[in-house]
């Protein structure tokens, strides 16, 4: 895994698409969405600002809608990549486990030789730092865990929802918008003297504690936590004692197998950092795995391991061999000098329910081409907004991506015009401007503190946490130097 690269130094090989975009017929049929704000007759937050515009480089253009009659800002970068060497990609900087500002993950790859044009924050994952009960049982270490799907240069980096989660996949200098869910699994080959061994598991998660899953269920046993509704009818999430915690909906399974991978950036988590989820209490199993698939080690309590350089480390609970603990099939099947075949799929669920729809993303580590963020609410989909008026109606910071008719991409940030002020729009007002904007497919990222637009390095917007203090973020989208586009006028 190279993280820490500019785009004209990895190694993204021109392969079949993901899936087949077809954005030159979109922009024939689907010309109605590209829409001028200013003309298009329908009243809205961009008709009441005034734009203006900058040409970042060949093929990105930048423009800040704004006035001072309105206390919001919308800032769009539009991303040309048949009109220069531009790369579409995301980074998630020095690891995955740790959150970083937009700014540091985008410096990261600017250490590489030259710093991407234009980025905004990404997607959902949750730090356990944020996660701490309110019972005042702290966690002692912050670790950022991808809520939903994240890929990285063809490598899964965190686990799908069973039933896909709405997302970005980012290939060849352009976005495709879908539902995305994974399927990952492990294979012992002993080939010892005496023991001949095919044993597969399925892995039930990517770069996260064993036993409790963040926001939705990624195997069939996976079991919502409780939760109640107070006098006002607000849900509250409990922990295994019955005291309400923040965040959520949380899940638990006290079975499973957890890989680890090399761009963990921390020696993995230890038992018990999450005293809201009794799955967390158990011990476990521990197992190291080189780059060619060998075990090195195998150590119980789980934790405190660093993962070998192009390895993995596997970590497992449940001791019921009956059941498919992951524990005991560490135990029986990936001993010091077993050999064991780790497998990644992820799946384009395309029309969602229709299983002759689905496309496995073409993931070839050795040529990498494909990331994928993970997003909320789809603003539109097709040319036609599909957020609805109730969702999430706070008047928020907003990150969006989208792509226009052109096959442009679009990365727009909603924020306060004045420092200090908390300001944005609703999400069904976020889906009407990417509208305006011409946008035929449009995803909601990561917002309110998160909420980040940067231009050669710098931020531009302005941040709503206190102070205007850069949050750290889970991953990060960007438009770099050196592409997959054709120079202007190429054939």
């Amino acid at each position: 895994m190279r993280h820490a690269t500019t785009s004209a130094g990895r190694s993204r090989v021109r392969r079949v698409a993901a899936v087949p975009v077809a954005l030159a017929t979109l922009a024939l049929t689907q010309t109605a969405a590209v829409a001028d704000p200013a003309t298009n007759g329908v009243p809205s937050v961009l008709d009441t600002l005034t734009p203006h515009h900058l040409t970042v480089a060949d093929g990105i253009e930048r423009t800040t809608y704004s006035s001072d009659s309105s206390e919001i800002v919308v800032r769009v970068s539009v991303i040309d990549p048949d009109l220069g060497a531009i790369s579409l990609d995301s980074t998630v900087g020095a690891g995955v486990s740790v959150k970083e500002p937009t700014t540091a993950m985008l410096a990261t790859v600017a250490a590489g030789g030259g710093a991407p044009y234009v980025g905004v924050n990404g997607g959902y994952s949750v730090s356990t730092k944020d996660e701490d009960d309110l019972t005042g049982k702290g966690i002692p270490e912050e670790r950022s865990v991808p809520m939903v799907t994240s890929v990285q240069e063809d490598v899964v980096q965190g686990a799908g929802c069973l039933k896909g989660q709405n997302s970005v996949v980012l290939q060849h200098g352009r976005p495709h918008f879908t539902k995305i869910t994974t399927a990952l699994g492990i294979t012992s080959d002993r080939n010892t003297a005496d023991t001949a061994d095919d044993a597969t598991r399925v892995v039930d998660g990517v770069n996260r504690y064993p036993g409790w899953i963040v926001f939705c269920p990624q195997e069939a046993g996976d079991v919502v936590l409780p939760y109640r509704k107070d006098a006002d009818g607000v849900v509250q999430r409990l922990d295994q004692y019955g005291n309400v915690i923040k965040g959520g909906p949380y899940y638990q399974d006290s079975s499973e197998i957890v890989v680890f991978t090399s761009a963990y950036g921390q020696k993995t988590p230890e038992p018990r950092h999450t005293p809201f989820v009794a799955a967390d209490d158990a011990d476990g199993v521990e197992v190291a795995v080189d780059a060619s698939g060998r075990v090195t080690a195998v150590k119980s309590p789980r934790g405190g391991t660093a993962v070998p350089p192009g390895g993995m480390v596997l970590q497992g609970i449940g001791d019921d061999a009956q059941t498919g603990g992951g524990a005991q099939w560490l135990r029986d099947h990936a001993m010091v000098g077993a050999k064991l075949t780790y497998t990644q799929r992820a799946t384009d669920l395309g029309v969602v329910g229709d299983p002759d729809d689905d496309v496995d993303l073409p993931l070839d580590p050795a040529y990498p081409s494909i990331d994928v963020v993970n997003g909320t609410h789809d603003l539109m989909r097709h040319g036609r907004v599909v957020a609805e008026p109730d969702d999430n109606v706070a008047n928020d910071p907003r990150t969006a991506i989208g792509a226009d008719g052109y096959g442009r991409t679009l990365l727009v940030t909603v924020t306060a015009r004045e420092e200090g002020l908390r300001r944005g729009v609703p999400i069904y007002d976020l889906a009407k401007i990417m509208e305006d904007l011409g946008a035929v497919d449009a995803l909601n990222l990561d917002g309110g503190g998160s909420t980040t637009f940067v231009v050669d390095g710098q931020v531009k917007n302005v941040l709503s946490d206190a102070g205007g203090i850069e949050r750290p973020v889970y991953d990060a989208v960007y438009a770099g130097r050196g592409g997959h586009g054709l120079p202007a006028g190429g054939n």
